[in-house]
């Protein structure tokens, strides 16, 4: 059970239509209530409930990770890890989450069309926060007013995928109770993972509990991803972006093209930015990351992710893009480590960087 790597796939495939990810997870679960916990799973699931804690451990190991990181990146793993889990380069924690730097870049846009909670995810906000940064600043050209809930924590996903469901339902209720606050249009996410999860597992996490599944279903149907926003709701002119014409490829994350059937916003925003898309022919295939699943299966993440950076090669481009930040983890730490000729950003970076410079900023 352990060994689904929660892409989708089968589902997509499946000629009957059966949800075969939620009954793999179901089972999981069942499996570990009957038979135990494993230690790992335990620890999780008393982090994850418990956001200050999960956000103080997170604070404290950006000091305790100085010694063995280094330009971004952690230089080498502890010994309690294997040779096999060093296929990539892993990120360091970032010196200022998203959230402390969140006071001092929120912008304020007159007449605003619409109201947008944007929510983090972990990673975003402790790993990758100049994502969410590259995010605000695209957003910040639209009329668009921005909030960030400081009481919004993980989406839960990790604990569904360790079959910790009563935690898994604990931080469901956190989130939605951080979020009901906002009184927004929509709900923005950075994560495709996130935005997935948020979207289509909320509502059946709850559902046997009449209040809070209606109130799951409120929250469900704001959730929208980034390039859905932009593209899609906020319609972004193509002559805020300079077109500098740059090759680039984009890898579909499994939990937009699958999760959410999402193909077509992110090809459109890289073509409205004036890059020049060259898609890969594997373009909708796993990346081999899958949160905890690149952890307890590292020989076959590492496959799966060689097999990836192979096709993106064949494309061409210098500049590849996707919408996550675990794909864009695995992605850039595969292409530094196997030293290829290729930038690995997330879409948001990508357009913030290509952004046509305001006139107030010229001056």
């Amino acid at each position: 059970m352990q060994n689904c790597i929660n892409c989708g796939a089968c589902k997509a495939v499946c000629a009957a239509g059966i949800d075969l990810p939620r009954l793999i997870k179901e089972i999981h679960a069942r499996i570990q209530d009957e038979e135990g916990h494993p230690l790992p799973s335990q620890l999780m699931r008393l982090m994850l409930k418990n956001r200050k804690l999960f956000h103080g451990l997170l604070r404290s190991a950006r000091r305790v990770q100085k010694p063995v990181t280094g330009n971004g990146y952690v230089r080498h793993l502890p010994f309690i890890f294997a040779k096999e889990h060093d296929f990539r380069a892993l990120p360091a924690i970032a010196e200022t989450p998203f959230r402390d730097r969140w006071p001092a870049i929120r912008p304020e846009v007159p007449h605003p069309r619409y109201k947008v909670a944007l929510f983090s995810g972990c990673v975003q906000d402790f790993v990758y926060p100049g994502q969410l940064e590259a995010g605000v600043k695209v957003l910040s050209r639209l009329p668009v007013a921005l909030d960030f809930p400081m009481q919004q924590t993980c989406c839960g996903l990790p604990l569904q995928m360790m079959g910790e469901k009563e935690a898994a339902r604990m931080v469901a209720i956190q989130n939605i109770e951080a979020f009901e606050q906002q009184n927004c249009d929509y709900i923005v996410t950075l994560c495709a993972s996130c935005a997935s999860h948020l979207k289509n597992a909320f509502p059946e996490i709850l559902k046997d509990d009449p209040v809070m599944a209606e109130r799951a279903r409120r929250f469900a149907a704001k959730v929208i991803t980034f390039s859905q926003f932009v593209q899609n709701v906020a319609a972004i002119d193509s002559t805020l972006f300079n077109g500098n014409g740059r090759t680039t490829t984009y890898h579909a994350p499994c939990h937009l093209c699958r999760g959410l059937d999402e193909h077509q916003a992110p090809q459109e925003l890289i073509r409205k930015a004036g890059f020049e898309y060259q898609p890969a022919q594997e373009e909708e295939t796993c990346c081999g990351f899958g949160g905890t699943y690149s952890g307890k299966f590292p020989q076959i993440s590492a496959q799966i992710l060689a097999r990836k950076l192979d096709d993106i090669q064949t494309t061409g481009a210098d500049l590849l893009v996707t919408e996550c930040p675990g794909c864009v983890m695995q992605l850039r730490g595969g292409v530094v480590k196997r030293g290829d000729r290729i930038e690995v950003l997330h879409i948001a970076e990508a357009l913030a960087g290509n952004l046509v410079q305001p006139f107030d900023e010229k001056l």
